[in-house]
């Protein structure tokens, strides 16, 4: 049994190379989901003083919203708007009402 030591270059063009491929996440957001994005992440940094407050109340299931906020707030310009409704009031009445 012999073998043979291949040559430079010899063994890389026995290999089939694979083509580079970019990751591209599974889905992207719509204009509108991304602008109901930007608005409700705004509407959440206005009104709950640290910004890690308004992320935490944004990607938490709230029980008043039946749902989580921030993908209500994507899904539909209504679920925005009550998301956006609910921050006001809750802020007005006792910021501990948000979870």
């Amino acid at each position: 049994m012999t073998s043979e030591v291949p040559k430079n270059g010899e063994e890389a063009a026995a290999k089939p190379s694979r083509p580079y491929r970019k990751y591209a996440p599974p889905s992207s957001l719509t204009t509108d989901q991304c602008r109901r994005q930007t608005d409700v992440l705004r509407a959440a940094c206005e009104h709950l003083a640290p910004h890690g407050a308004a992320i935490a109340f944004l990607n938490a299931y709230s029980r008043k919203l039946g749902g989580n906020p921030l993908q209500l707030a994507l899904e539909s310009d209504d679920g925005l708007l009550r998301v956006q409704q609910h921050l006001a009031s809750a802020a007005k009445a006792d910021p501990s009402v948000l979870r």
